[in-house]
């Protein structure tokens, strides 16, 4: 705590009762700070070069705020931006100060090199649609090192081991940890969201585990869904979480419907709307994945406990392994279905997705090759 002793904090939000609660923990911490729930007039109110750290809190409009980002900016290059909740506002802000904790670092070349991006780095709409459609291309969708019970690291550093250096893929976990850093240091406003999966489960089943991860980034205070981790359903652009409106893609029909407290992301195929996932409104902090992404690789009753997935999405085409299965399903045609042996799986994996096969995977691939 040393290293933030001191530190000048301002804090804009609405409630009295949560700004007072905010304020008193961090002079606790021993920062200097104020605070306002006017937003609207608070680049009037408060000067931005007499403060080290300004952070918004969640009741504060994504429009205000980024507003708000722009005027402090102009004023105080050097000033910190913080968008927080109050539940994790006083954490994050010290966390945000403390310059002995390392940020969770990203190589940004490697990566755009990885997924073939040669275009704008400026963090604009045209950009999240690119990297959101290369990213499903490029590193596939893949949870091999559940079935052979390595677990799930998703450390910062094993990631990008795996996802970007090793040319290795994932599950959302790992995906979206990865993006959410890339589009942070991009300067994209991104937070973690996680949802209830409802992929094919049948009408009135109970509940599942909260183990799917996604992304808000908010552009011009629009809240847009991404999502670079669904396997063979995965957005390839991302979808305005504003508008209950179908959204068209390259590939199917989306849309984001209120449901409840929640929102509830859907697909259209064959004719109909099917329901992907449920989203609790967030925002989730890195940390919090840790006990769903344990839960996800180790638990007997996960999904990817129980056969080889493997997903790649290009711009025309839908490649989908499950099992011994290769489904192939173009734009524009009606999909083709290959039932494969355990040489066809290792073609497979090597051809079609890229992955660069391992003798341990050998006795999973005559494993899957031998179910029906």
């Amino acid at each position: 705590m040393s290293s933030v002793g001191g530190a000048r904090v301002l804090v804009i939000g609405r409630s009295p009762e949560v700004l007072e609660t905010v304020l008193d923990e961090l002079s606790g911490v021993g920062l200097r700070a104020q605070g306002t729930t006017d937003p609207e007039r608070a680049d009037e109110h408060f000067d931005a070069g007499e403060f080290d750290l300004i952070a918004f809190g969640g009741g504060v409009a994504a429009a205000t705020a980024e507003r708000l980002q722009r005027a402090f900016r102009q004023r105080n290059p050097g000033v910190r931006l913080l968008r927080t909740f109050a539940p994790r506002a006083v954490r994050e802000i010290v966390t945000a100060l403390d310059d002995t904790i390392p940020p969770p670092e990203v190589d940004v070349d490697a990566y755009l090199a990885r997924i073939g991006h040669t275009g704008s780095r400026v963090p604009t709409l045209d950009t999240l649609r690119a990297l959101h459609r290369r990213h499903p291309d490029a590193i596939v969708f893949e949870a091999i090192d559940v079935l052979l019970d390595k677990g799930v690291d998703l450390a910062p550093q094993a990631v990008d081991a795996k996802l970007i250096h090793a040319g290795r893929g994932g599950y959302c976990f790992e995906h979206n940890t990865l993006l959410w850093r890339v589009l942070t240091e991009l300067g994209f406003t991104v937070e973690g969201l996680v949802g209830r999966v409802r992929w094919r489960a049948a009408p009135g089943n109970p509940p599942t585990p909260p183990t799917h991860m996604a992304l808000r980034v908010t552009l011009d205070g629009v809240p847009w869904l991404v999502d670079v981790g669904f396997g063979g359903c995965v957005l390839t652009a991302p979808l305005r979480m504003d508008t209950s409106a179908p959204q068209q893609t390259d590939h199917e029909s989306f849309r984001v419907i209120p449901f409840g407290n929640q929102w509830l992301v859907q697909i259209r195929i064959d004719g109909r709307w099917q329901s992907m996932y449920e989203l609790e409104a967030g925002p989730w902090l890195v940390s919090d994945y840790e006990v769903p992404n344990w839960y996800t690789s180790t638990h007997p009753s996960s999904n990817f406990r129980q056969r080889l997935m493997v997903a790649r999405t290009s711009e025309r085409v839908r490649y989908t392994l499950l099992g011994n299965r290769l489904t192939v399903r173009p734009n524009d045609a009606p999909a083709e279905r290959h039932l494969l042996d355990a040489d066809g799986l290792e073609r497979t994996l090597r051809g079609t997705f890229g992955l660069d096969v391992q003798p341990e995977w050998r006795p999973l691939l005559e494993q899957e090759a031998a179910q029906a």
